[in-house]
């Protein structure tokens, strides 16, 4: 099942009980593995256990890939100069360097990234996107959820559901792990908050991401919160905001399944 196959079973009322605007939003966004079947209260367990083993979904790797491809190709002919300063970043030789995660990232005058670590594919599209914006204008030091940005009250769910959900997963069976993490990716303490831990993040140097994290007690669940300075639009749109949070989380879990092989690399940086 493609999404328009899904979207043939809907009842097609955009009734908006799923979190997104539309339907036909709904199908794609179970398609991108961004929404479950059974998230439309109109699908019946029956419906769900039926379907569920049937539906395509994309290559959302290979969906970057072929957003990236043009966006390198707009790169071209870019004066990093004029840019530099107000993305935070420097000019190397005819490079610019971006610190991304903590670490430093070479853009080269064709759009090509080097770096000492891997690349990922999900933080590739993002920091393309951050400096072909160009933004300017500074911090403005004031937190804000991620539906408060421009267009991302119709991606919230997205964020709570493949950022801040497996995020706090993360941190609740590996705590100290996660949060030496932070530490070497370049965190901060954040002062002022009634988390158990709050960290600044800065995964571009002009959007910072403040994670703060509850640990479970008595009959509270764990609660994790990812929150972002208000100017952050300046800088990048919702969609890329989300991937560079989704990127942040592949990462991390990629390291915690080989911590013992690859934290030692990355101390060593």
């Amino acid at each position: 099942m493609n999404h328009i196959d899904i979207y043939k079973i809907l009842n097609k009322s955009n009734c908006r009980k799923c979190g997104l605007p539309t339907c036909m939003a709904f199908a794609l966004a179970v398609t991108n593995e961004n929404s479950l079947l059974q998230d439309c209260p109109f699908i019946s367990k029956e419906q769900f256990e039926r379907l569920a083993g049937h539906v395509i979904t994309r290559d959302q790797d290979e969906d970057l890939a072929l957003t990236i491809a043009p966006m390198k190709k707009a790169i071209e002919g870019m004066n990093f100069s004029l840019i530099a300063e107000g993305l935070g970043a420097e000019i190397k030789g005819d490079d610019l360097q971006i610190r991304c995660f903590g670490k430093e990232f070479l853009i080269t005058p064709f759009g090509e990234i080097k770096s000492q670590i891997h690349i990922n594919q999900w933080v590739v599209m993002p920091l393309l996107k951050y400096i072909l914006a160009g933004g300017s204008g500074g911090l403005t030091g004031k937190w804000v959820a991620f539906e408060e940005l421009p267009g991302g009250l119709t991606m919230e769910q997205y964020i709570q559901r493949r950022c801040e959900d497996p995020m706090r997963q993360l941190a609740d069976a590996h705590t100290d792990l996660f949060f030496n993490l932070l530490e070497i990716f370049g965190s901060s303490p954040a002062k002022g908050f009634s988390a158990d831990y709050a960290r600044v993040i800065h995964p571009l140097p002009r959007v910072p991401f403040l994670i703060l994290y509850w640990r479970p007690e008595d009959q509270f669940e764990s609660k994790l919160r990812i929150l972002l300075d208000s100017s952050t639009s300046r800088y990048l749109d919702s969609h890329s905001v989300y991937v560079l949070a989704r990127g942040m989380v592949e990462m991390f879990k990629k390291i915690i399944s080989r911590h013992e092989e690859l934290i030692p690399a990355l101390l060593s940086l």
